[in-house]
């Protein structure tokens, strides 16, 4: 298995490549990582996980190991295959994925991409009581409040729009919580259009 990859970053779409010593190794990573990277300079180390299949030798690559070890585990359900796992930790944080598991908020986990309602719970039972690697403290808060934020987000991405692209948005133009989801993504949308 390959664990750890050190190198220089040559390009981050639409996969990221990294040079180590002159071989150039694709990596699938997280929305978030390739936002973060930007333009490179030097070395960056990434945590790695390869999959392999019949056919293919997929290489998984995260900036903080953390967001690998969650990768791991989802992937360890049963329904759950590396491109959901990758949905998952490019749409949240690692931390706000877990503490959606150990607090049992399965309808969160079933708004990400590829979980469905059933995947969600399945994935809540076996993993609820495996999340302390995440989680130090109580699990966060369930806020009502977040879900038409959370349903948008996940709209804005699946369209194409980048995490930070969306919630800055968000953050920049005027909604409600009691607003619907349809009609704020619409909005969202014209804004990000200029109209």
């Amino acid at each position: 298995m390959i664990a750890r990859v050190r190198g220089r970053v040559v390009s981050v779409e639409p996969r990221c490549i990294v040079d180590v010593n002159g071989v150039g190794l694709e990596l699938a990573i997280p929305d978030k990582d390739r936002e973060a990277l930007g333009p490179v300079e030097g070395e960056t180390t990434f945590h790695t996980h390869l999959v392999v299949r019949e056919d293919s030798l997929s290489l998984f690559g995260f900036l903080h190991r953390e967001d690998r070890d969650l990768f791991l585990k989802l992937i360890s359900v049963s329904g759950v295959g590396p491109k959901i796992g990758l949905t998952a930790l490019s749409s949240y944080p690692a931390a706000r994925v877990a503490s959606a598991i150990r607090g049992g908020d399965s309808a969160f986990l079933s708004k990400i991409q590829g979980i469905g309602k059933k995947t969600a719970e399945r994935i809540v039972i076996d993993l609820a009581g495996k999340m302390d690697d995440f989680l130090t403290g109580a699990p966060e808060p369930l806020q009502t409040s977040s879900g038409v934020r959370d349903e948008v987000l996940l709209a804005l991405t699946s369209l194409g729009m980048s995490h930070n692209s969306a919630e800055g948005i968000l953050d920049r133009m005027e909604w409600n919580d009691t607003d619907s989801a349809e009609d704020v993504v619409r909005r969202a949308l014209k804004y990000a259009g200029g109209a």
